[in-house]
This record gives structure tokens, sequence and C-alpha cells, in this order.
């Protein structure tokens, strides 16, 4: 018997195809594989309705944690299923042998969704692992300097702090204006840190404590001029914004699949540029590396046994993205945040946002404080009382994402000021 959630999906896919929407196929509950053109226009709210309905999230509950964790497509989950279905009945190295195949293609994937090649790529756990394989594996000593951002997580920092201690290079943390106008004023900072003594710019793309996006182009290409490396943690923004690394121009980049990209826990995506792939040294070593390897998973990202079946959600989650458009996704998140700052600054203009305003110094994290009210008692209300998933992380921390829609963010600010009274 078909459950009342999948007759109401496909209710709705039929409604949708008998109006505007009729060029728009959206994969119903059953469908392990989505097939996604391009909506006609981000606003169209119809449209956004039906993505959402591709996530287990239910009713009464909205999700806007994206900076931490996100649901995945309900697809995504079935095919992880699958394949752990699938090892639990043949252990087998002859079984096992498909996964080699599955990494391939997913490596194959996320290069081509961040601009690279295949051998550019390896995969790793998360952000985390990824951005300390760079930190332990380059050659820096006692006279050397690293530049961090004072935002960064505590990968991208606390990691290069420690290793400074044991081989004596020195780290310097640099700030941002807390409330910047323009572009040029988030570059300053690190332009006038920058010594003959430095080596390696370390910097989150978009802070998850304040929101404020870096203009990480222009810093990578100011780093660049001055043979620095860089290491662009993309925990914040893999998965939300139509990202080309080709083009940014960084030396490393780090990113996790369970965040923005919606895709299956516990893979993360690492990036070295191929002219810089000898610079780094393997932090961990496993059965099955090779020293003559010569591709990021290979030489960096053989970390021992591992869970092989969530490969299985990686392309998948890749076609979703591809299906939508990324330049769509992106758009959209911004809308979203967009009209989060608005209708919060309306309905409470007592509120303080952390984050700017501006749609080209952020992008889809929102921090915003409450008059007399601590972020963790906020966002445990949001909870508690109205369902809504939220982090007291510098502040109030609001993410949206496109599984959310405007009639989502009108609820969240409806929640946010009856906590405000």
């Amino acid at each position: 018997m078909k459950s009342f959630t999948t007759i109401q999906r496909r209710n709705v896919v039929k409604q949708l195809l008998a109006g505007s929407l009729s060029t728009v196929l959206i994969p119903t509950l059953g469908q392990s594989r989505p097939e996604l053109p391009l909506p006609g226009a981000v606003g169209e709210e119809a449209y956004w309705e039906l993505v959402k309905q591709q996530f287990a999230v239910p009713a009464n509950r909205i999700m806007l944690n994206a900076a931490n964790l996100c649901p995945s497509p309900y697809f995504i989950g079935e095919s992880v299923q699958e394949a752990i279905r699938g090892l639990g009945k043949d252990v087998s190295f002859q079984y096992r042998a498909q996964y080699g195949e599955s990494r391939k293609k997913a490596i194959e994937s996320l290069a081509a969704y961040v601009g690279v090649v295949t051998d550019e790529v390896g995969i790793t756990r998360n952000t985390s692992e990824s951005n300390n394989l760079i930190v332990n594996g380059l050659d820096l000593k006692p006279g050397d300097e690293v530049i961090l951002w004072d935002q960064n997580h505590p990968s991208n920092s606390y990691s290069w702090e420690q290793r400074a201690k044991r081989f004596g290079f020195s780290v310097k943390k640099i700030s941002v204006p807390a409330s910047p106008q323009s572009p040029a004023e988030l570059v300053a900072p690190f332009a006038q840190a920058i010594t003959p003594k430095t080596k390696v710019i370390a910097f989150s793309h978009i802070s998850n404590t304040s929101g404020i996006a870096l203009p990480a182009k222009e810093i990578c290409q100011l780093a660049k001029a001055k043979n620095i490396l860089t290491l662009l943690d993309g925990a914040q923004s893999f998965g939300m914004l139509d990202l080309n690394l080709k083009e940014i121009g960084c030396d490393f980049f780090s990113g996790s699949t369970h965040k923005w990209l919606m895709g299956p826990l516990e893979n993360g995506i690492l990036y070295i540029n191929r002219d810089r792939i000898g610079q780094v040294w393997p932090s961990v070593i496993s059965a099955g590396w090779k020293e003559s390897s010569q591709s990021v998973d290979e030489k960096f990202c053989v970390l021992g046994q591992r869970n092989d079946t969530t490969l299985a959600g990686l392309p998948e989650i890749i076609a979703f993205h591809n299906s939508i458009g990324k330049q769509k996704i992106e758009a959209r998140t911004r809308e979203l945040a967009s009209q989060l700052k608005g209708r919060i600054q309306t309905k409470l203009p007592q509120a303080a946002f952390v984050t700017p305003l501006s749609d080209s110094l952020s992008a889809g994290v929102v921090v915003v404080n409450l008059p007399g009210k601590k972020p963790a008692d906020v966002t445990g209300a949001l909870y508690q009382q109205h369902g809504i998933a939220a982090a007291p992380s510098g502040g109030i921390r609001l993410s949206p994402h496109i599984y959310n829609t405007l009639g989502d963010i009108d609820k969240v600010v409806q929640a946010l000021v009856s906590i405000a009274v």
C-alpha cells in the first residue's frame, strides 16, 4: 500500500506539470536518480516548493542550519542504504572491488563540479581532515610565516598554531572590519599583513560565525603575485556558491559534502593544484599507498578502511545540483538570505546584525542578535516552541538553503518576533 506522503508528492507533481512548470521533472519518492531541468525562474515559488518535497524534513520542522549539517534528498539516503545492505550480505574482496569504480566516478563528479581535473581531487572525511592534510603536509620552518583570518574554523586555525609550536614557524592572525563597506576593505588586512617571510595564507571563504564572505579570488591573486600559497576553506561555500576553483586561483581547497552540498555524511573534498602536489607530504599512509602515486586521492587520501558505501550518494547529489543549476542554487540561497534579513529588519528593527546586509559581502549565513536575549536561549526556543533548527554560533545563526521556501522564512521571522517579546 502506497503511503499518503507518496500519493501527496505525486499529486503535487501532476498539478505542477499541468501548470506553468510543465517542463520541470523532479523525482518522486522511489526514484533514485533525479532529472531536474533548470527552473523557469528563481522566483517561481511553486518550483521551490516541489524541490522542498524531495527532502524528508517533516512539515512541523524547518531546517535552517545548513552551516552545520544539511538534510539530504531522500534518494541519497536510499542509495546509501542500498549500498549498506549490499555490503551486509557480502563483505568479500570480490564484492568490494566495485567500490574502486564508485570512488572514481565520485572523484570525476566532484572535480567537474568545482572546475578542476580529476587528479587534483581527493575524497576525505570532511573539511577538517582536508585542512589538516595541508597543514601537516607543507614544509615550514623557523622564520616562515602563515597568515590566518581570525574567523577561521578551528581546523584551519588551531591546527596551524599547534604545528607552529612544534616546528617553529610563526602564525599571524588578521581581523577584518566588523561592518565592512566594500570587498576592498576585506582584502586590505591581508595585503597589509604580508611580509617577505609569508609562505601561506589560509582563510575561510565564508565565516561560520559572522557570515562575512571574503573575496577569495582577489586574496588568492594577491598571494600568487608574491608566490604565497593559499588554502581556501570552503566549508560554507562548497555546494552553495557556483564555484570554479581555477578561476578563484587557490592552491588548496577543502570542503564537506554534508553541509551545503546536501550529500552523504562523512565525505569531504580536498583539492590541490597539480603544480603544488609535489610540495605536500602525505600525513596518513595505509595499505594500498604507493610512493609513485601522482593523483591527490591516491597520494593523500589512502586512509585505511573507510565507509565506502557513502560513495554511492556523491555522483547523485552532484547530478541533483547540476539538474537545478549551480547558478540557480546560489541565486536562490542568496534570495532566501536577503529576504530573511529584510523581513527581520522590518519586523524586528531592534535586531542587531552581525552579518553584513550587502549581498556582495555575505552569502547564505545570516547571524543576528536580539537585545537582552542570549543566542543559545533564542535558538533553543526556536526549536522547542517552533520546530526551527538554528545555531548559537556568533549570535543567532540562520542558514537557509534550497529546501527552504519563502513561506518558511516568514514563519522563522514570526517565531523570532514572538521570542523577542
